[in-house]
């Protein structure tokens, strides 16, 4: 009786698995049946449920096809393997055409939202040919010059794109002056330079719109300072962050750059700077392997630090000191030499790369080194100063201290 009822099980789980399979169109006849459709009178739910059935089904016998390849490859049957293969290309010849995709994003752009976005999210998906644009413009031209430079961008309609401002133009601000903004039409701002639009549902051309002036751009204190044609009074930015030092204005279009505000005369257009500051934060102070409360005596020990170059200028020559006024303690090794660093990039002492994000103090390698005497009595505080210099002469200190068990 036993096993009887276990046949039966045996049995209606395989009944189930067969109907299962004969439930499920094959990709063929899925897809012969939607191109004998009439997309423009079926209702785009129906066109929906048909398009995915057909995706699904391409998905479920594309996998195994794939095991089939596999599988006659490792047995060496060339005849499954070229079965496999064929099926393959076959299934990839399954897709929705150029002419239905432009006939169903007829129908899905007259519908109100949220149906339209929500329609038109999932034809970007399922389609090959449904990929909407949008032209960046940057051409312009003039007396003895031409610009000509466009730039796509390819997103899912209803998505967000940021648009290019000032500081992304590469071309030369004398000809040009500088960024006023984007426009549906070669003469009139219709977004902002920066600005975040939606991505439409079709293709579009932004244009690029120049105006003649000089402006000033200081990303640390936050400030941007237009001046039309006519005077041009360069701005001192001055900042309360104490490791920021300020190193002029530069126009990376043209290369120049103004140190001596005094001495600036307009060409051309105009211009567009952006403030220089080297900035430099000395981060986390590492006493290595031992807890910086509790300093033993007479005993070598090793200091490492991380750093970060916070401003806008690449640092060079960059050369770290140590140094104390404590006469308990000998500095062994007080110099350490740190090479370059790019803005926006950290790193330690002895790091092998730069990164972007900060680093952790690790070995011994490239280390200060010093020794406390076993004179220094238990409890002393122990003050230390690090500074680091770049070949410019700018300098950034740290201060902190260390206790003696």
């Amino acid at each position: 009786m036993k096993r009887t009822r276990i046949l039966l099980m045996i049995s209606f789980v395989v009944l189930i698995g067969m109907v299962a399979v004969t439930a499920a169109p094959t990709a063929e006849k899925q897809y012969a049946t939607l191109q004998t459709s009439d997309i423009t009178t079926m209702s785009l739910e129906e066109l929906k449920k048909s398009i995915d059935t057909l995706k699904d089904a391409v998905v479920r016998e594309q996998d195994e096809a794939y095991k089939n390849l596999s599988q006659a490859r490792s047995k060496g049957d060339r005849t499954a393997y070229f079965e496999a293969w064929e099926s393959l290309n076959r299934l990839a010849d399954y897709r929705m055409t150029s002419s239905q995709t432009e006939a169903l994003l007829e129908r899905i752009l007259a519908l109100d939202e949220p149906k339209r976005s929500e329609y038109a999210a999932w034809l970007y998906q399922i389609s090959a040919y449904y990929k909407p644009s949008v032209t960046l413009d940057f051409s312009s031209e003039g007396e003895n010059y031409r610009y000509s430079y466009r730039q796509q961008i390819r997103r899912e309609p209803g998505s967000q794109i940021t648009l290019p401002d000032s500081s992304q133009i590469r071309f030369n601000s004398t000809h040009l002056g500088v960024l006023a903004g984007w426009g549906l039409t070669p003469d009139e701002v219709t977004y902002q330079p920066g600005e975040t639009i939606t991505m439409s549902y079709t293709d579009q051309t932004l244009y690029a719109i120049y105006q003649s002036g000089v402006r000033f751009v200081d990303d640390l204190n936050k400030t941007d300072v237009f001046f039309e044609e006519g005077k041009v009074e360069v701005p001192t930015p001055a900042s309360g962050d104490a490791s920021a030092i300020f190193s002029g204005w530069y126009d990376q279009t043209t290369g120049k750059l103004i140190t001596d505000p005094a001495s600036y005369t307009t060409e051309g257009k105009g211009a567009f700077f952006e403030a220089l500051w080297k900035r430099l934060a000395i981060e986390d102070v590492t006493v290595l392997y031992y807890d910086q409360t509790k300093l033993p005596t007479n005993t070598q020990i090793g200091i490492g630090f991380s750093y970060s170059n916070t401003g806008n200028v690449n640092l060079s020559g960059l050369k770290a000191v140590l140094s104390t006024q404590s006469d308990y303690v000998r500095i062994l090794r007080d110099e350490l030499q740190l090479g370059r660093l790019s803005a926006g990039l950290s790193s330690t002492n002895n790091s092998r790369f730069a990164t972007k994000s900060k680093q952790q103090v690790r070995g011994e390698a490239n280390t200060f080194r010093f020794i406390v005497s076993d004179s220094a009595p238990a409890g002393s505080v122990i003050p230390f100063t690090l500074t680091i210099t770049n070949d410019k002469g700018d300098s950034w200190s740290h201060s902190f201290e260390v206790t003696v068990r």
